[in-house]
């Protein structure tokens, strides 16, 4: 969209007012008190206005007067403010400097009118003052000009507003809420401009160069239920899963992959129950899928199934236990698990290993799918090593935590082992931020272009 604003931006924008509608509304609280609180503590002011006339009262020859000179009237208007009147209209030195800031004068123009406006606190003293400054003035200019006969006439005697003219209460409370307005809106953005965490999927997207295949929402009952088994068909999780599991469908179609390493950057973005729901959905779908606890240093997966760990995939690699023998089905899906087993003194080099290699290839011949939660990427960066082993990677940032530098580390840490990253999935997103409600599931937020498979396949 040239010379426009682009309409995802304009509605990410929105979106981000919508998520901060509390801070707005405080800043217009704390601006239209503000300035109801130094509106009541302003004194009023009140203005008396003089208006004049300058007359050259000689003429020449034929009987005729001469007009004064548009130079010489505004030179007139600038007496009327000089510091050598206003002394004549108060006695006390430092009055009269307070009384100079309070008058303006002017010549109007193409007449010989000149008008003079004093402000004070006290209306009937503005009129005095205003009255006595008139006076002056005019005894002054018929002194100094007094061989040219130029005199001064009042046209319009002091008058002086019913009403204050400061403050002004409706404009100064509109005026501060505009102003907290501006202020509060241009922090919202800037704290997210300046803020380096992933936010929104198109940022999301632009950082790692890949397709995002999932929105998870943050639902708060998730941390005591963690997996959607049991999850009513039509529940935000269940749908944001199923969602994730039709976007796999599209990607590759000539390279459908069939072991999946699930990671993140940092520990506790969530690629552990991503992993976990993804290959439940899979299984509820009626995939024959396996899932493997990778992450050798933290695993989570016993506490999420709820299964023993004690024996699993360290023991098959170094030979101790048979794959049929720890390889556990879980509920009455098709969904089987594989243990992370005994803390070994070396997770990086097992996971590297041909023999991981090996048992990855074996087994994508007897499941649908293989999904490995992996340990993070740049907590120990040769973990990654783990991923040329797997058909494609699914990178998992947490929204508003994960970094748009962690992100292009990360990328670019896979991209040098040669694995192929078929999307990405922001998860922990706020309900409002991610769409759900109001009839709309989560499938309608996350679709995939041409663009996007090209990069994924």
């Amino acid at each position: 969209m040239k010379g426009g604003i682009n309409p995802v931006d304009l509605h990410s924008y929105v979106r981000l007012l919508r998520r901060n509608w509390l801070l707005i509304l405080l800043s217009l609280i704390i601006g239209a008190v503000s300035a109801a609180v130094i509106t009541a503590n302003t004194p009023s002011k009140y203005a008396a206005t003089i208006t004049m006339m300058a007359n050259n009262t000689k003429v020449d020859r034929y009987g005729r007067s001469q007009p004064l000179l548009p130079q010489q009237v505004k030179s007139y208007a600038s007496l009327l403010s000089s510091r050598r009147l206003i002394s004549q209209v108060v006695d006390n030195e430092a009055e009269a400097g307070v009384l100079q800031g309070n008058v303006t004068a002017q010549a109007i123009p193409e007449t010989s009118l000149l008008r003079a406006t004093i402000t004070d606190g006290d209306s009937v003293r503005a009129t005095r003052l205003a009255e006595t400054l008139g006076a002056r003035f005019a005894e002054m200019v018929e002194d100094i000009e007094r061989p040219t006969g130029v005199s001064i006439m009042v046209v319009d005697p002091p008058r002086v507003s019913h009403e204050p003219i400061s403050p002004q209460p409706l404009q100064n409370v509109a005026s501060g809420v505009l102003i907290a307005l501006l202020i509060g809106v241009g922090s919202i953005f800037l704290r997210d401009r300046l803020g380096n965490a992933v936010k929104s999927s198109q940022a999301l997207q632009r950082s790692s160069q890949s397709p995002t295949l999932g929105i998870i929402g943050y639902e708060k009952d998730a941390r005591r239920r963690p997996l959607i088994a049991g999850d009513r068909s039509s529940s935000m999780r269940s749908a944001a899963y199923r969602a994730l599991h039709a976007n796999l469908q599209f990607i590759g179609i000539d390279r459908q992959p069939k072991s999946l390493m699930v990671t993140s950057c940092l520990p506790n973005e969530g690629k552990s129950l991503t992993s976990s729901n993804l290959a439940i959905a899979l299984a509820q779908e009626g995939w024959r899928v396996l899932l493997i606890d990778g992450d050798l240093r933290r695993p989570r997966l016993p506490d999420y199934f709820g299964v023993e760990g004690a024996v699993g995939l360290t023991d098959v690699l170094i030979g101790k236990a048979q794959l049929d023998d720890v390889v556990q089905r879980w509920g009455e899906l098709d969904l089987y698990v594989l243990l992370s087993g005994q803390t070994p003194p070396n997770p990086s080099e097992l996971l590297g290993s041909r023999g991981m290699g090996q048992l990855i290839e074996g087994l994508t011949r007897s499941y649908d799918m293989v999904i490995i939660d992996a340990p993070p990427l740049l907590s120990v960066t040769s973990d990654a090593t783990l991923a040329a082993a797997c058909d494609g990677v699914l990178l998992v940032a947490r929204y508003g935590k994960t970094r748009h530098e962690h992100i292009v580390r990360a990328q670019d840490l896979l991209s040098s082992v040669t694995a192929r990253v078929v999307g990405t999935v922001l998860n922990a997103v706020p309900m409002k931020t991610a769409g759900y409600g109001h009839g709309h599931e989560a499938e309608s937020d996350v679709h995939l272009d041409d663009a996007d498979l090209v990069r994924a396949g």
